[in-house]
């Protein structure tokens, strides 16, 4: 693959993603659909926009939150906002507190374009199918893998990229069910020299990527699992503990019934 190629390809990437994703088009025009549900409540519901860097992804109706809010009530918001959506089935909270920050921001960016490079330079994995978010230097890797080493592979591009603390994966071999194992520790390939080289199955390619760090970064589990339908529970519904740094359920906040579990 040359440059022109690679770079039209990355131009056309949220395009093009679904049709050559390994899902099929009503899967990816579903997951479209519940995405922008999801954001269009968000943004309804965040006065003074506080939820206005929230991302959402969503494969196979599993939703990912990532990005930044104010306090904790707003990141526990954003998630009981999420599910009032009915198309989702499962939930990941990746939101963090903070302020915004500009560079932070076009760092963030950056990361992202040097880990969709790698994965699109490497042939063994199809990189149409894993959407990656990053915030703070933090990778969060969705999709679904086609093998255990695939899934592997992917997470180890990302580790490598300079600048990234750690990378968490939530992506998903084949079919829907418990997550793999990928709590393992990025490839050290060393040169003749005994120096670490990055795991870079491309190398000598034409491509023009960024060094890799000679360091990988950690490639760890989630801080928390993520909810199912079952398993959650409304922080705002009567009788439940309140989040921290509300006051009860007095700030204007209702609790939402939640849409009944899909029979599959």
């Amino acid at each position: 693959m040359n440059a022109r190629v690679l770079a039209c390809l990355l131009l056309a990437a949220p395009l093009l993603a679904g049709c050559l994703s390994d899902r099929t088009l009503g899967q990816s025009l579903d997951d479209t659909s519940a995405a922008t549900e999801v954001k269009t409540r968000l943004l309804g519901a965040g006065f003074n926009g506080r939820f206005m860097e929230v991302d959402v992804a969503v494969v196979d109706r599993f939703v990912l939150l990532s990005g930044r809010v104010a306090t904790e009530a707003d990141r526990k918001e954003a998630e009981r906002i999420a599910w009032t959506v009915g198309a989702v089935d499962e939930v990941a909270n990746e939101v963090t507190i903070g302020y915004w920050d500009l560079g932070r921001d076009v760092n963030d960016a950056w990361i992202t374009e040097q880990i969709r490079v790698r994965l699109l330079a490497d042939n063994d994995i199809k990189g149409t199918n894993f959407n990656i978010q990053v915030h703070a230097a933090n990778v969060y890797l969705l999709g679904q893998a086609r093998s255990e080493d695939e899934l592997r592979r992917a997470a180890e591009h990302a580790s490598i990229v300079a600048g990234v603390k750690k990378v968490v994966s939530y992506v998903k071999v084949r079919e829907r069910g418990t997550p793999p194992d990928i709590s393992v520790a990025a490839s050290q390939l060393t040169d003749q020299q005994g120096q670490p080289v990055a795991n870079d199955p491309q190398a000598g390619q034409p491509i023009r990527i960024a060094p890799a760090s000679s360091a990988p970064a950690p490639i760890v589990q989630p801080d928390a699992q993520p909810t199912s339908r079952g398993q959650y529970s409304d922080p705002y519904a009567p009788g439940a503990t309140p989040p921290p740094g509300s006051t009860g359920n007095s700030s204007g906040l209702e609790s939402t019934q939640l849409p009944p579990v899909r029979n599959n």
